[in-house]
């Protein structure tokens, strides 16, 4: 099975940042690093990333230029607050982490562990049955007669 990739976005140094991509990173998840104090995200990429989502939840509202623009008395529209995002990068939240079609900002180890799906170990679970020939092995399309029984799959229904 290839190992499991997920999406790392953050700038400069900071400790939590650094102590969560480790975590991230010692459950055996790959990650895809971006810095974008060094390599800026464009219009367009943070656009993708925020998607359909309430833009406040990528903005850092503790940075400094967030009172300096003058965040802190009204936002702007959505288009605006993105263009300001990508003008002045400590106006996003860190760090992003997506994987798959999920997506977590900040550095809450919760709500991470639930969306890459870690054990209590800090560990990738699997989401199938991952080489566990017996259980394959066990299992019978639902609705099939077995002796007379009919049988349902086991798993997540799909």
């Amino acid at each position: 099975m290839a190992p499991r990739r997920a999406k790392f976005i953050s700038y400069g140094t900071d400790q939590q940042c650094d102590e969560v991509k480790r975590f991230i990173e010692d459950s055996g998840i790959l990650l895809d690093v971006r810095e974008i104090d060094k390599n800026p995200l464009t219009v367009r990429e943070l656009e993708n990333l925020i998607g359909h989502l309430n833009v406040n939840h990528f903005l850092n509202t503790v940075a400094a230029s967030y009172k300096k623009h003058g965040l802190d008395k009204k936002l702007p529209d959505r288009q605006d607050i993105i263009k300001l995002m990508v003008s002045d990068h400590t106006l996003i939240r860190r760090p992003i982490i997506k994987a798959a079609r999920l997506i977590t900002v900040g550095c809450d180890k919760k709500k991470i562990s639930l969306m890459l799906q870690l054990n209590s170990n800090g560990e990738a679970q699997e989401t199938s049955f991952g080489g566990n020939e017996r259980a394959r092995a066990n299992l019978r399309p639902a609705g099939k007669k077995n002796g007379g029984r009919r049988t349902a799959h086991a798993g997540h229904g799909k």
